[in-house]
């Protein structure tokens, strides 16, 4: 008999992963564009930490996929206190201690460029195609792009400010 990690039987399927990112992003009244900086993310967390998508963690890294994504895309978007009153399951703690991890462990990497982008756009909407599905947004227009260029660049420096600061704040008490 084969041996197996428990936490890989639960692993997500693509339909799972849809509807889930779709609760969240009608929840948090999200822009149409987030579920593509979110995969950018999600798969830049994976390359860099060599971390795979469990039973145990996909909906939390998808969630702060999604969240820092429409923090970066939409100047009004929800801010971590917001979110409980939408997930009832998950704590402002807990979404700001998930945040500050994967923050670090990505490097605060948050900068997308326009080929990457593109790249992912065309994988999602593949991925529709794939469910009858057509996605609600065409390719960024090239003013689109310098606003996430320049939101993403300002991101970075944002929270790698904010969280060096509660590491610093830490260290000191």
């Amino acid at each position: 008999m084969e041996q197996y990690d428990e936490d890989f039987v639960d692993v997500p399927t693509l339909e799972e992963l849809y509807y889930y990112c779709k609760y969240v992003i009608i929840s948090g009244r999200m822009e149409k564009e987030i579920p593509i900086l979110c995969l950018i993310y999600l798969e830049r967390f994976f390359t860099m930490t060599g971390i795979l998508m469990t039973g145990k963690n996909w909906k939390r890294l998808t969630l702060i996929s999604l969240i820092l994504a429409s923090k970066i895309w939409d100047d009004d978007s929800l801010e971590n206190v917001h979110f409980p009153q939408v997930m009832s399951d998950i704590t402002v703690k807990e979404i700001a201690g998930i945040e500050a991890v994967f923050l670090q462990l990505i490097d605060f990497s948050l900068n997308i460029r326009g080929a990457e982008y593109a790249k992912y756009y065309f994988i999602l909407k593949t991925f529709a195609e794939k469910f009858n599905s057509t996605l609600p947004m065409g390719p960024l227009a090239i003013e689109e792009m310098s606003k996430l260029q320049n939101n993403t660049v300002k991101a970075e420096s944002d929270l790698r400010e904010k969280y060096n600061m509660k590491l610093s704040l830490k260290k000191s008490v």
